[in-house]
């Protein structure tokens, strides 16, 4: 434990405690009322002057140390959240630097398959995987999904590339695989690639943390499922396009990165939707060069 950290907490918190309208109010703001509460024993329960001063700063006092419990409670919260939050990226980046040194292993063999590609592939898919389990503390699933003919439209189909080695059997079913993913049919592929299409400054990625209570989500995946209910209840969604682009210029979208969970609110727009544009970008120029 950081002890350094835990004394500015306490410092933070006793700083939080003599904030606000309260203090002000008692203070510099109205010295009426700071007597108002030193002599309402006297005006109101017949108290000696000395006995109400006394029961007026054993009420401020008891106001602050419940002020300071509460903020303590907040400041402890947030600095163990963010503590948390550090130790599991902290892992994610361990888990990823496996995923891509079997990448740049493959970049450096010199004769290069689509088979080999996808063992690659898949690796990287679990070493994601193991960084949102181990986060989120929760079934994740991972997989790469690419057009079927040609370049990505709104008009094309997708197909799975790979997905984690755990989940493969599980979703990639004979149902799921007759299905035909088409993007206009899936709310996060038409979403993310129209971003691309326009250039969306504000993103090109399709977060939802709460599938089952989205009205207007589609997804043609639910057909493979009894009653149609999806394994997962939240996802992120990203394009495979470089990360550095340059702005007048429209990319090729290779197809989507898309990692879902078995639980709602799983997922933070701030730290996990930039780690897994980080890795979409590390194999887009796998997916242009992939062999025949």
């Amino acid at each position: 434990m950081n002890v350094i950290a835990i004394l500015e907490v306490f410092g933070k918190s006793i700083k939080d405690s003599f904030s606000g309208k309260v203090w002000r109010w008692l203070g510099g703001g109205s010295v009426s009322a700071l007597f108002a509460v030193l002599l309402f024993g006297k005006n109101f329960l017949d108290a000696t002057v000395e006995k109400s001063i006394n029961y007026g700063i054993g009420f401020l006092v008891g106001l602050f140390l419940i002020r300071f419990l509460l903020f303590l409670g907040i400041n402890l919260f947030q600095y163990f959240q963010n503590v948390y939050r550090d130790s599991k990226y902290g892992d994610a980046i361990v888990f990823l630097k496996e995923g891509f040194a079997k990448i740049h292993a493959y970049r450096r063999l010199e004769e290069k398959t689509n088979e080999t590609l996808k063992i690659v592939l898949i690796s990287l898919c679990d070493s994601v995987q193991k960084a949102f389990n181990g986060k989120n503390y929760c079934d994740c699933s991972v997989s790469i999904k690419v057009p079927i003919n040609g370049a990505l439209t709104g008009q094309s189909s997708v197909i799975n590339f790979c997905r984690d080695s755990e989940h493969s059997e599980k979703r990639d079913t004979p149902n799921y695989q007759t299905v035909d993913h088409t993007i206009i049919g899936n709310t996060a592929f038409h979403k993310v690639l129209n971003k691309v299409v326009k250039n969306n400054p504000k993103g090109f990625f399709y977060l939802n943390n709460n599938i089952p209570k989205t009205t207007d989500y589609d997804n043609t995946s639910k057909e493979a499922y009894p009653n149609e209910e999806l394994p997962y209840k939240s996802e992120i969604v990203v394009p495979i396009i470089p990360i550095e682009r340059e702005n007048s210029k429209k990319y090729e979208t290779l197809g989507y990165l898309c990692v879902d969970c078995e639980k709602i609110n799983k997922f933070e727009e701030k730290y996990d939707v930039p780690f897994i544009e980080g890795v979409a970008d590390g194999i887009y120029d796998l997916l242009q060069n992939k062999p025949k």
